[in-house]
Order: C-alpha cells, then sequence, then structure tokens
C-alpha cells in the first residue's frame, strides 16, 4: 500500500516538471537572453516544486493508510473477541489493499463463527448423549481436572454443581481410582464411593487428546441381589434339609420295627406327616414366587369389598389368635372397595395378619384399619409385639429371610411369606412396607388402588 502511494507521488511530480517546461518554452518576450536564463533555471525550480509537492502528497498518503491501518486494527480486536461482528465496508472504502485485508479478515471470522457453532452442537450433542445413558461418564484432562461429568456420574458421585475445570480429587477421594488415571494402559476396577453407590470403573485413553475418559456402571443392586440369590439358595437348602431329615429319621426307625411299638410308632407318623406338609406348604410358595417372577400368576381383578376381605381372612386365623389369647380390633368401614383379585388379596390379609398373631407378645393385641389415601385405601396392620429392628426392616420382605430365624421356624413359618405379599401387591399396582409401632411392636402397611362406584363403572369412557 505505501509503495503504490509512493508511485502515485513521483507521477504527480513528473507531470508538474513536464507542465513547467512547456510553459517556459512558450514564453516569447523581446528580451531573448532573459528568456534564456529564465528557460535555464525552470527546470531546476520546477523540480524543487514538484519534491515539495510529492512530500506533501506523500505525507497525506501515509497519514491516510495509517489511520486505515488503525481504525483496521480496531475493528479486528472486536472481531476477534465476538466472531459474530464484521469490518464494515466503511473502514476500507477504496479498492486497495486495505480493502482486501478488511475482506479476508471477515473471511476468517465468518470461518471461525463457523467452526465455533459446529463445536457448539457437537458438545450439546455429545451432552446429550452422556446424559442419556446410564452409565457415569467423566473426561479429565492430563492435570485430572473435569472436562465432561454427566447426570449418572453426578448422582453415583453425589455431586449436585457442574465442576468443569475442577480437579477430579475434590470430589472422589478413591485411590483406586486416581491408579487408573495414572495407568498406561486401560484398566478396569471395582470400587465403594463416599455416597454408597458400588460402581465399576473402566478407564480409556482420550482420542486425540491428553487426559482420560472414566465410564462409571452402578453394581450396587446387582451386588445386592446376588447376596441375595447366595442367602436364598443356602436358606433353602437349609429348609428343605429340615424336614427331608426327619422324615427320613422317623421312616427309618418306624421300618426299624418302631411301627409295632403303640407308644413310639403314633409320634413318629405325626411327625412324619407335620414334616410332609411343612415340605408342600414350602414348595407351594417356591411354586408361586416361580409364577410371579415368570409373570404367569393370572390375577382377575375386581372391586372387591375390603371388609367382606377381612371377615373372610380372619376366620383362617381365629383359632390360633384364641390359642395365644391374642385380641383382634377391626377399624374398617363398608364403603371402602379396591381393585384387587379376591384370591390374592386374601392370600395377602392372611399372611399379614397371621404374622402378626404369630409374633405379637402372649395374650396381645393386633389392630387392623382402613382408611382411603387418595386415589388408593391404605391398610394397616399394628401389633405389640417385640417389633423388628432398624437392619432387619429392609430386608423383611426377601425370600427366607428372618429377623429371629429360630422363633419363625418355631411358628411354621416358611420364610416365604412376606416375598409372596409383596409381589402381589406390586401385581396389582400397589405398594407395602413396614414401620415401627411407638412405643412397641411393628406396622405392616398396603396400599391398593381404590375401586370406582357401580354409578363410575357404568359411565361411558
Amino acid at each position: 500500500m505505501i509503495r503504490r502511494a509512493r508511485t502515485r507521488v513521483l507521477v504527480l511530480a513528473l507531470a508538474l516538471a513536464l507542465t513547467a517546461g512547456i510553459v517556459t518554452a512558450l514564453l516569447v518576450d523581446d528580451e531573448l537572453h532573459v528568456l534564456h536564463s529564465y528557460a535555464s533555471a525552470a527546470p531546476y525550480a520546477a523540480a524543487i516544486a514538484a519534491g515539495v509537492i510529492a512530500l506533501a502528497a506523500g505525507g497525506l498518503a501515509i497519514s491516510s493508510v495509517r489511520r486505515s491501518l488503525r481504525e483496521l486494527e480496531q475493528v479486528t480486536r472486536d472481531v476477534a473477541r465476538d466472531t459474530t461482528r464484521r469490518i464494515p465496508p466503511l473502514i476500507a472504502p477504496r479498492d486497495d489493499e486495505v480493502r482486501q485485508l478488511a475482506e479476508w479478515v471477515n473471511f476468517l471470522a465468518e470461518d471461525a463463527n463457523r467452526s465455533h457453532q459446529a463445536l457448539a452442537r457437537e458438545r450439546v450433542l455429545l451432552s446429550a448423549v452422556a446424559d442419556g445413558i446410564n452409565q457415569g461418564v467423566i473426561a479429565v484432562d492430563s492435570d485430572h481436572k473435569i472436562e465432561l461429568l454427566n447426570d449418572a456420574a453426578r448422582g453415583m458421585l453425589g455431586v449436585s454443581s457442574s465442576p468443569l475445570g475442577e480437579p477430579l480429587i475434590e470430589f472422589v477421594r478413591v485411590p483406586q481410582l486416581f491408579e487408573l488415571l495414572e495407568a498406561d494402559e486401560a484398566a478396569t476396577t471395582e470400587v465403594q464411593l463416599a455416597s454408597g453407590v458400588r460402581a465399576v470403573i473402566r478407564s480409556a485413553q482420550k482420542w486425540g487428546g491428553e487426559g482420560r475418559v472414566l465410564l462409571l456402571e452402578d453394581v450396587t443392586t446387582m451386588r445386592r441381589l446376588e447376596t441375595v440369590r447366595r442367602d436364598f439358595v443356602a436358606n433353602v437348602s437349609h429348609e428343605l434339609r429340615t424336614p427331608v431329615a426327619v422324615i427320613r429319621a422317623n421312616a427309618e426307625t418306624l421300618l426299624s420295627g418302631a411301627k409295632d411299638d403303640p407308644a413310639i410308632a403314633p409320634r413318629l407318623i405325626e411327625g412324619l406327616h407335620r414334616n410332609a406338609e411343612r415340605l408342600a406348604r414350602i414348595l407351594a410358595d417356591l411354586l408361586d414366587l416361580s409364577r410371579l417372577d415368570a409373570g404367569q400368576y393370572r390375577l382377575d381383578v375386581g372391586r372387591v369389598p375390603l371388609r367382606a376381605a377381612f371377615e373372610q381372612a380372619l376366620t383362617a386365623i381365629e383359632t390360633q389368635a384364641a390359642a395365644r389369647g391374642v385380641i383382634i380390633e377391626v377399624t374398617v368401614t363398608d364403603d371402602l372397595v379396591v381393585k384387587a383379585d379376591p384370591k390374592a388379596l386374601d392370600q395377602i390379609l392372611v399372611n399379614l395378619i397371621d404374622n402378626a398373631v404369630k409374633y405379637t407378645r402372649q395374650d396381645g393385641h393386633v389392630w387392623i384399619e382402613a382408611k382411603p389415601a387418595g386415589a388408593k385405601v391404605r391398610v394397616e396392620i399394628r401389633d405389640d409385639g417385640p417389633g423388628i429392628a432398624d437392619r432387619h426392616r429392609e430386608r423383611v420382605f426377601e425370600r427366607f429371610y428372618r429377623a429371629d430365624p429360630s422363633r419363625s421356624r418355631d411358628a411354621g413359618g416358611t420364610g416365604l411369606g412376606l416375598s409372596i405379599v409383596k409381589h402381589l401387591v406390586e401385581s396389582m399396582n400397589g405398594e407395602v412396607g413396614v414401620r415401627p409401632n411407638r412405643p412397641r411392636g411393628s406396622i405392616f402397611w398396603l396400599q391398593l388402588p381404590a375401586a370406582p362406584g357401580p354409578a363410575a363403572e357404568s359411565e361411558p369412557s
């Protein structure tokens, strides 16, 4: 640009010199020697004048160029801060190098803006994908600072904020995890996080950059189910072994000659019958659970009056309650109707009331109450027995789990009743649970959908 300005100045000076020479040659005067003197000095004067004019024009051109460059510099700085801005045409109105430079700056800004938008779309897409999976995803740089943390990882770590750029060690203090980050190759480990979550963590190097990507899988439920399965196998083996051992021993004793002893034979035969009945109950309960797990337990859900269901269930418990001196009080109104399968509801109520009678104290009390709870009906069965310790309360609905195994077996339970209750209630879109009864005892509760009245059922949908 400066070279072009200097060229323009030289052309202007040459034009001025030629003009001065022509004017000098055309001068006509009587005094030829004066004219000749002036003609001899004119080229030098014209050159000096042209030089002065050239310097002035060059200074003006350079000043104009510098002013344009300063304006271009300021606007370019603004464009660098915000790629959505552009250099206006007024900055470089002429078709010269300044204008070309402005156009290239606008082109680069447009390209950078498109790149930023594409990067932002990819980041949003990556975050959406990461938040949409159940596994936790953590990406860290070479300094172990967090670059990406999805919702699942936040839940596992117990983090509610967005700690991007923060050191991972501020949120996870598990030595095994940082050993994964320092490892040269991909590795896997299982750790217990501070939030109580048990997680399998896999690490891998980031593609195209330094740092690591961690994939966290919550295996808490899986490990708990494995424990339940091991306990189930051990418990069912034990439950079957005891009656089988009694049946075998009594049969061998009878075959050895005790069948002819009128004092011993009836007792041994009664033991055979009792333990055979126990085996039959265990197998029946296991079959029911198997059908419930496989979705093969057929339910015929309809309107069931709750008071009539309790009266029928109590007929199976009255004899046992009278033998232990337990008083059962029922507070259920006639207008409470639930949506349930009658046979399944009877099995649920018999199990819960039977447990309350068995495990309450001698000459104790059992209270049965039902009341509306929004769109459901809530049933509570309370007793004044010894209650259930906190560490057992969450597991009482597991198969074969017993808070007091010796008392359960003495009472003749299989350890499967509450598990069946939970499955049946949930199959009918209900809920079931247990909580302590103050000052003593337990409260087993269940909620089932309330059935609409006959008028509501007859209305067209």
